[in-house]
């Protein structure tokens, strides 16, 4: 459902952005982008920021009012933690944007890195009762993986492109085909969905970033949506991941994940709710350690 309200609202902006000819849409779900651009590229590039929430804070914005219904508690009762592949998703969890207006407290209380929570499962330290609830969860999980195409970094302006064919009413099924240009980590595609092109591009750490920044402040970008990862890789490789010995086994995990057959039938749900933030230029301290004297 969250997938799916990202993406379905991200089509719809990019759909909005193209008639007004405000392009491209940069992807705003990862929060090491999100601080880059925000400190150092100010006005220039913050408009072309999506303004639909990462998943992150999608979830942020339906646990707590959902769980406290469900248990008839207040929602300053429930705790929320939050388990990523990045340390910068505390930052995300802790802006003022993120805070229940209605309910004055955070959406989400606590942000841990799959390394923090893999080290935490392996404690001793935890109470009995915290493992043996952990114990059941592991030995008792009964659903099957699912997946939907594009779920994840890697596959994300895919799945945007998806939504865009179903609000245009394509008929015919998407097939997006990425073409490696200067490295791995920078790719692009074309498509024609009902006689208009869309050309999409995605866009790994910074090396790559900045030359995409260059290209928009020189108006010579030609892409209509930007999936943008801080790190190389995507997050797959995100800096909060369990470390890994050496790149070898970052190509089986993804090849792991890519073994998990999407399953792109199933009923997708939208979420009711106003899940659009904004972003803020972040203005350079100065003191005097930073004058020129």
């Amino acid at each position: 459902a969250v997938v799916s309200t990202q993406s379905t609202g991200s089509a719809k902006e990019l759909l909005e952005r193209r008639k007004s000819g405000k392009t491209p849409v940069l992807a705003s779900a990862c929060p090491g982008w999100i601080c880059y651009a925000e400190k150092t590229q100010g006005e220039v590039v913050l408009p072309y920021l999506s303004s639909i929430r990462s998943p992150q804070s999608i979830m942020g914005a339906l646990v707590k009012p959902a769980v406290a219904k469900r248990e008839s508690v207040s929602v300053s009762n429930v705790y929320h933690i939050a388990v990523m592949p990045c340390f910068d998703k505390k930052l995300e969890a802790s802006r003022p944007d993120f805070i229940s207006e209605e309910h004055g407290v955070p959406e989400i209380d606590l942000v841990l890195s799959t390394a923090e929570a893999f080290d935490l499962w392996n404690t001793d330290d935890l109470p009995e009762n915290i493992n043996e609830s952990f114990d059941s969860v592991r030995t008792n999980l009964t659903y099957p993986i699912r997946t939907l195409s594009g779920g994840g970094s890697g596959g994300f302006a895919f799945r945007v492109l998806q939504h865009v064919a179903k609000h245009l009413n394509e008929p015919i099924p998407l097939t997006v085909t990425f073409n490696k240009l200067r490295n791995k980590d920078l790719t692009e595609a074309s498509v024609t969905i009902q006689g208009h092109e869309f050309n999409v591009a995605k866009a790994y750490g910074f090396r790559n970033i900045q030359n995409i920044i260059q290209k928009i402040k020189r108006g010579r970008c030609k892409y209509d949506y930007i999936e943008v990862m801080a790190c190389p890789g995507g997050c797959v490789n995100g800096g909060g991941q369990i470390k890994l010995e050496d790149a070898s086994e970052l190509e089986a995990i993804n090849e792991l994940y890519a073994s998990v057959a999407a399953n792109d039938t199933q009923t997708e749900v939208e979420c009711e709710g106003n899940f659009t933030t904004s972003y803020h230029a972040v203005e350079k301290a100065t003191s005097a350690l930073s004058s020129q004297w």
